[in-house]
Order: structure tokens, then C-alpha cells, then sequence
């Protein structure tokens, strides 16, 4: 059936299926996690919430029969809660901001002078018979979102090179469209990983954040040392005791070539298994940690000094509603012939407590 111009000028054709099939070590994070359902704004939001800490440090030191307790967080205290700081119970009476008055020794315990940066820790509250109902706490849920960005790219050819033979290339355009949709999964990677939040004043431009812009809580600063595996086990830790594993997190470590490596050398009693299926097209080890495994995933788009522990179930890429990437040929302009692919994606990142990055790293 002969196909006429007139049938394919800005007809769009879906290519995001595309992409699942590029080889994974050029675009592993996109063949790691896929893609999400669509979004409807320019602008994604979604809420998170979390429970009240129950613990956090002091900030000053104090004697044996201070009344005062200073600590670095009072928000998650209220009267009549009681604490413990080392083996002594304290009974709560008022909080202000982050200054708690308390009574020490309580329950029998005997009192201790309170050191600098001593844990304190919310125990229980103190139930009395026949007392009213005690004043209801409520942590407002967070609000957070990422801006879709646009990925773009144009293929022209002209006249004579489509009519020229090229040594293996039945289809020229093709070829170069194959080429392009290369280049837009590695740009779509690299933001993934690196981007920024941004949107410019009159709101034409944006950029969606990367997971690097997002993970702001548990990050440990190597300050020029090597990676090793109490940093491995402190990120896991970090993420154990906000929650992250509470609801079974599919953890994976993503590194680049130099820290593959460096874990590599943490030696075979850390990296043991070798997977021997396929099924993401990639070859991975695991790191066994006090707190969970994770599957080290190589990634030459994350940065040599880093590392980044990522829960693959918490995070998204996906695009706006009827912007998956999409070709659309443009037809004759002359004697060339044009066509472009355009998508817009962000970044989905839930929780970021839940996830860590290692940076500084030698």
C-alpha cells in the first residue's frame, strides 16, 4: 500500500516503549524504575506524612537536680509525657519550645547530672485514672512536588542524503531518529539523577529535580576518605530508623564505575551473590547490611565522589498526560525533510528520609 505524505505529516507516534529497550548500562536508572502513570500538571504534587520522633539529644548539660532539660527538638513532647535520659525516667510538667521542665527521678529512678548531647527518649505517656481526655496532637501532612521538563530533539535530512546509499543503512531517517531517541534517554537519565528544581519567572522553562536535589536528610560527607562499609551500614541505619524498611523498601546501591569498584574491594564476606537472572538486563551484586540488602546498580551518570542509596519502590519517572515521548514527522521543508521527538517527564521521589547519598568520597 503506498503510504502518501499527506497520511503521516503530524501524525505523533508513541516511541517511550522505545526507550525500556536501549541497553540499561547507558540508561540504567530509566530501565531500574520505568515509567509511572501520567501526571495532569505542569507542577506534580503529592503529600507525605510521618509520626513523631521519639527521641532527640540535649543541648546543654545538667545537674543532678535541674529542673530544666534544653533539647535540639521539644516539638515532639508534650506534659505529662514521660522520658528517659540514660536510666533516669522524667515526668514532663511544661514545655516551651524546645526548654522541657521536668521532674526528675521519677518512678523511683534515681537522678543523674544530664551531659551534653545526651539521648532523650519518649517512653510513654503518664495515664491516670478518671483524668479527661488529654489534648490530641497532629502533624500536618507535607506537601511536595517536582516540575516536568521538556526533552526535544529534530531530525532533518536532506534530499540527497536520503537518496544516497549509506553502507548499512536502509533508512537514513530512521537511523537518525534511533540516534536522537538515544540522546533524549540520556538527557531524561542525567536529570533523573542530576537535575535541579527550576522553573523560569514567565514559567516557560522548567527543570525537573533529580534524586541528588531531592535526598537532603541522611547525606554523610566522606570529606576526601575512602568509601567503606560503615558508610554503608550508617546510610542503611539512617534509613532503618526513620522508617524506610517498615514498609519492605527494594533498596538499591547506585554508583558509578571508581565506587563499584571500592565496594568490590570491601571484600567477599560483604558482596556475595551474584544474580544470575537478567530480568533488568543488568549483571548486579548485593550489599548485605545489619539493616537489609540492597542490589548495587551501576550507573556511569552518578557522579565518582558519590553514592546514593535509593528505594527503586518509592520512586517514579513519569510523564505529563499525553507527553510521553512521541515523534511527529514534519514532512518536506525544502529539499530536506524533517521530524521531532518531544517528551516531558519528572521526577517522582517519595520520602527522602527513606533514601541516602554518600558524597566527598576519594
Amino acid at each position: 500500500m503506498t503510504i502518501l505524505q499527506n497520511q503521516i505529516v503530524g501524525k505523533k507516534e508513541s516511541v517511550t516503549d522505545e526507550l525500556l529497550l536501549l541497553n540499561p548500562h547507558q540508561t540504567p536508572m530509566i530501565s531500574l524504575v520505568g515509567f509511572g502513570e501520567s501526571v495532569s500538571q505542569v507542577e506534580h504534587q503529592w503529600f507525605e506524612d510521618e509520626m513523631y520522633a521519639d527521641e532527640t539529644t540535649t543541648t546543654a548539660t545538667a545537674l543532678i537536680d535541674a529542673t530544666t532539660i534544653k533539647v535540639a527538638d521539644g516539638s515532639i513532647f508534650q506534659a505529662k509525657h514521660v522520658i528517659k535520659v540514660g536510666e533516669e525516667l522524667m515526668l514532663v510538667t511544661v514545655v516551651n519550645a524546645n526548654d522541657l521542665t521536668v521532674t526528675r527521678g521519677y518512678a523511683g529512678t534515681t537522678a543523674a547530672a544530664v551531659g551534653n548531647a545526651a539521648k532523650v527518649e519518649f517512653q510513654f505517656v503518664e495515664g491516670v485514672e478518671g483524668a479527661d481526655a488529654r489534648k490530641a496532637r497532629f502533624k500536618s501532612r507535607k506537601r511536595v512536588s517536582n516540575l516536568t521538563q521538556i526533552f526535544d530533539e529534530s531530525i532533518s535530512i536532506s534530499g540527497t542524503a536520503a537518496a544516497t546509499s549509506e553502507h548499512g543503512i536502509d533508512d537514513l531517517y530512521e537511523y537518525e531518529k534511533q540516534k536522537k531517541l538515544l540522546e533524549l534517554a540520556l538527557q531524561l537519565e542525567k536529570a533523573v539523577i542530576n537535575g535541579v528544581k527550576y522553573e523560569s519567572g514567565d514559567g516557560k522553562v522548567r527543570q525537573t529535580g533529580g534524586i541528588r536535589n531531592f535526598i537532603q536528610t541522611n547525606v554523610k560527607n566522606a570529606a576526601g576518605g575512602d568509601l567503606t562499609e560503615d558508610m554503608l551500614t550508617d546510610a542503611f541505619q539512617a534509613i532503618y530508623e526513620a522508617g524506610g524498611f517498615a514498609t519492605g523498601g527494594n533498596y538499591k546501591i547506585v554508583v558509578g564505575a571508581k565506587q563499584k569498584r571500592a565496594i568490590s574491594k570491601l571484600g567477599a564476606d560483604k558482596i556475595t551473590l551474584e544474580r544470575q537472572d537478567n530480568g533488568r538486563g543488568q549483571v548486579v551484586d548485593h550489599f548485605l547490611s545489619d539493616f537489609g540488602a540492597a542490589e548495587i546498580v551501576l550507573n556511569n551518570n552518578v557522579a565518582a565522589d558519590e553514592v546514593f542509596v535509593v528505594d527503586a519502590n518509592r520512586t517514579e519517572i513519569k510523564p505529563l498526560k499525553g507527553r510521553d515521548f512521541t515523534h511527529q514527522y514534519l514532512g518536506a521543508k525544502g529539499d530536506y525533510v524533517e521530524g521531532q521527538i518531544v517528551g516531558e517527564f519528572l521526577l517522582e521521589f517519595k520520602q527522602e528520609k527513606a533514601h541516602a547519598r554518600i558524597k566527598g568520597l576519594k
